[in-house]
C-alpha cells in the first residue's frame, strides 16, 4: 500500500524521481519515506493489526457462543444420542448392526412356521481371537430376531472356512474353520454345539477329544471329515451313525458299495479331455450308482473319454462304455459304483462351470460361455425330468448379483420355495421360484434402507 500523504492525508502518492522520495498527487507536497514510519493515516486505524483488533471485537459474540457449544459438547452428546436412535426409520435401525458384525461368510434362508428367516454368519478380527457371530433375521422386514450369537477361537492355528450347510435331514449345520460343529434350533434360533456328542457317540475312536471336522462335498453327502487329538483322521457319516478311518475309506466303500442292489442319480460337470495347454472344458453330466437306502454314498470323479480318442484306442481293455459314444476307465464301474451316464443336451463345452445347488425338481447351474470369466456367468434352471432349461440369464440381466470379475463369487443354494442367490459379497440378493421368479429381491429392500 502506498503512504498517505503527511500535509493533505491523500490516499494515493506516487515517486517524485528521487530514492525513497514521494510527491502527493492532490496538495504536490513532497517528503522522503523516513518522514512516513510511524506515521498514522488520517481518518484509519493506527495499524493494520488495529484493523484486525476492531473486526475481532465486532465478531467476538459470536466467537464466544461457539466456544460454549464445543466446551458442552461432552455434557449434551450423550443426552442427545438416544433421541438419535429413535429417530431412525425402523428399517435403518434393523440394517444398522450387521456392520459391526464384520464380513459376511455364509447365508442361508429357512421356514419355521409359514415364515421365511435369514440366518446370517460373519467373521470378525478381535485382538488374537477370530469372532464368529451368527445372526436371524425376518427375511420380509430384515428385524433381527434376538441378540446375535457370538463364537471366538484364537486366529493363529484356524483353517478352512466357515460355512452353513443343510445334510438330508432338512436341518442346519454350522461348520467355522473345521474348529466346530453345531446344529440350528428353529425353537431358540441358536446354535448347538454337537461336539460333545459326536465324541460320545464315537467314544472309541474320538474320546479322547476333536481338535477339527470339517464338512465333506456333495460327492459325500452327510459326511464329515474329524480329527481326533490323537491326529487320527475319520470319516463319520453323521446321520447314519457310522464311522471309518479315513485313510481306509476308499477300500471300505469299494466294499459296501458292491452290495448295494439299487440305484440312484446324480449330476455334475465332467471334465473333457484337452490336449496340454487347453483351458479346462466340461459337459454337464446325468450319472447313475449303485444306491442302497441307509447306506453311505459316494459320487466319485471318473475320467470321461470319447470312443475314438486315442486313449481309449489304444487300450480298449482299460475301458469301459458307460454311455453316449463315451468310456471310462474300468475301476469306476467295479471299486466306485458308476452304472452309466447320459450326456445333458445340448452337449456345449462351458468353463468354470458348476452345479451350484438342486432340489428335487430343478438344477441351479452356472458356468461361462469362454474361457475369460470377466465376461460373465450364466445363470440357469433345469428340470430334471425334462432335461430342459426352464430359466436363463446372464449375469449383467440380473445386477443384484454384482458384477465382481463377472459374478464369479456368486453362489446359490436350495431352499424352502426355491433357489436363494448369493451376491459376490456373500449377501443374500435374490430368491427365486422354481421358474425364475423373483420371490424377494433383498437388495431392494436393502437400498430403501439406506435412503
Amino acid at each position: 500500500m502506498s503512504p498517505y500523504c503527511p500535509r493533505c492525508g491523500a490516499a494515493h502518492c506516487r515517486s517524485a524521481g528521487v530514492p525513497h522520495a514521494f510527491a502527493c498527487l492532490q496538495c504536490g507536497a513532497q517528503f522522503r519515506l523516513e518522514q512516513l514510519q510511524g506515521q498514522a493515516y488520517p481518518g484509519m486505524p493506527a495499524s493494520a493489526g488495529a484493523a484486525s483488533g476492531a473486526r475481532l471485537r465486532r465478531h467476538l459474540p459470536w466467537v464466544l457462543v461457539l466456544l460454549a457449544m464445543l466446551v458442552s459438547i461432552p455434557w449434551w452428546l450423550p443426552r442427545l444420542q438416544p433421541g438419535l436412535r429413535l429417530s431412525l426409520p425402523a428399517a435403518w435401525q434393523a440394517k444398522a448392526p450387521p456392520l459391526a458384525l464384520g464380513r459376511s461368510e455364509a447365508t442361508t434362508l429357512i421356514e419355521r412356521n409359514g415364515q421365511r428367516l435369514l440366518v446370517q454368519l460373519y467373521e470378525n478380527r478381535e485382538h488374537d481371537d477370530v469372532v464368529y457371530r451368527t445372526v436371524v433375521r425376518d427375511a420380509a422386514t430384515g428385524t433381527s430376531l434376538g441378540e446375535p450369537q457370538r463364537m471366538a477361537m484364537p486366529w493363529a492355528g484356524s483353517s478352512g472356512s466357515a460355512a452353513l450347510q443343510f445334510f438330508s435331514d432338512g436341518q442346519l449345520y454350522l461348520f467355522l474353520k473345521e474348529r466346530g460343529f453345531w446344529r440350528f434350533d428353529p425353537g431358540t434360533l441358536r446354535f448347538v454345539d454337537l461336539q460333545p456328542q459326536l465324541s460320545a457317540r464315537f467314544a472309541a475312536q474320538l474320546g479322547e477329544g476333536i481338535v477339527g471336522v470339517a464338512p465333506k462335498g456333495r460327492d459325500r453327502p452327510d459326511s464329515l471329515e474329524v480329527t481326533s487329538r490323537n491326529g487320527s483322521k475319520y470319516l463319520v457319516y453323521w446321520l447314519l451313525g457310522q464311522i471309518w478311518p479315513a485313510a481306509d475309506s476308499s477300500s471300505l466303500y469299494e466294499k459296501a458299495q458292491a452290495g448295494y442292489r439299487q440305484e440312484t442319480a446324480f449330476y455334475r460337470y465332467e471334465s473333457l479331455p484337452r490336449p496340454t495347454g487347453e483351458e479346462n472344458r466340461a459337459v454337464l453330466v446325468q450319472s447313475w450308482w449303485r444306491h442302497e437306502p441307509g447306506q453311505p454314498l459316494h459320487f466319485g470323479y471318473f475320467d470321461l473319454q470319447p470312443g475314438d480318442s486315442r486313449e481309449v484306442q489304444t487300450s480298449l481293455r482299460s475301458y469301459v462304455p458307460i454311455g453316449d459314444g463315451y468310456f471310462t476307465p474300468r475301476y469306476a464301474t467295479q471299486d466306485r459304483g458308476l452304472l452309466r451316464i447320459k450326456v445333458v443336451q445340448p452337449a456345449v463345452p462351458r468353463f468354470h462351470a458348476d452345479v451350484m445347488a438342486e432340489n428335487a425338481r430343478r438344477l441351479l447351474l452356472a458356468y461361462n460361455p469362454s474361457p475369460v470369466r470377466q465376461e460373465g456367468r450364466v445363470i440357469q434352471l433345469l428340470d430334471k425330468a425334462s432335461q430342459q432349461v426352464v430359466w436363463s440369464r446372464t449375469i449383467d440381466q440380473l445386477p443384484p448379483l454384482g458384477m465382481r470379475e463377472g459374478g464369479a463369487y456368486v453362489t446359490g443354494q436350495a431352499v424352502s420355495g426355491g433357489f436363494l442367490l448369493l451376491n459376490d459379497m456373500r449377501q443374500p440378493a435374490l430368491l427365486i421360484g422354481e421358474d425364475g421368479a423373483v420371490l424377494q429381491d433383498f437388495s431392494a429392500a436393502a437400498e430403501g434402507a439406506a435412503r
